[in-house]
């Protein structure tokens, strides 16, 4: 088995250690401290992950449990979380979901896009940063989770889009129909655009101005 998500995590914990616990994301007004107790929690929290639904009050519980979570734990042992990932043996925190996300063949099919999305959150929120030049195997392995992130995260595009990886093939998202627009990049920066990071994904686009500007101004995210 392919272990790219546990490389991605072990990258991610690297760079959050080099960040420190106070430095800035592309997740909102997260810092990194918090993007890291995001991640914990994530992999441990049945309340973490009620806030990933579309309920205000679960919501709302998450993000406090994460704040708290922040202010509360020294961010090294955060990162040293991350970096080991979750298992049934740390009695210290409630872990209900960690014997699931601890399975390798649960973690490698859908935890390398997470790690992936917020290594970069990290990496490009700085003023400083250059793409990163991935493994071929790795950036095919990204670009076969890209279908099912597009079309959840783009679902309010109104106009039909697709996703293009030169020389590799194509992917439909928003309305159906024949694309309007044609959105051109490496499946990391794809990936980037259809998680919510417009502004940082570099990617190139095709088609007509309205339609683009269509594209570039909806609500786009997981």
């Amino acid at each position: 088995m392919r272990h790219h998500a546990l490389d991605e995590r072990h990258a991610l914990a690297k760079t959050l250690r080099s960040a420190g616990p106070d430095a800035p994301t592309l997740c909102g007004e997260w810092s990194t401290a918090q993007l890291a107790a995001h991640v914990v929690l994530r992999e441990r929290s049945l309340v973490e992950l009620g806030g990933r639904l579309p309920v205000k009050r679960l919501h709302e519980a998450s993000e406090g449990l994460i704040d708290r979570t922040a202010a509360a734990e020294p961010y090294e042992r955060l990162v040293e979380l991350i970096d080991r990932g979750p298992t049934w043996r740390d009695v210290r925190w409630p872990l209900p979901t960690a014997a699931v996300w601890s399975t390798p063949v649960v973690r490698e099919a859908f935890n390398l896009t997470e790690y992936l999305i917020h290594h970069e959150d990290v990496r490009r929120a700085g003023g400083q940063w250059s793409p990163r030049t991935l493994p071929v195997d790795v950036q095919m392995a990204v670009w076969k989770r890209i279908p099912f992130t597009a079309r959840v995260a783009m679902r309010k595009v109104s106009v039909p889009v697709e996703l293009c990886w030169p020389s590799h093939g194509t992917v439909r998202a928003g309305q159906r129909g024949a694309a309007a627009v044609r959105i051109t990049g490496d499946p990391v920066e794809l990936v980037l655009f259809a998680s919510g990071r417009l502004g940082q994904a570099q990617v190139e686009f095709a088609g007509d101005p309205d339609d683009v500007a269509l594209v570039r101004g909806a609500k786009i995210g997981l």
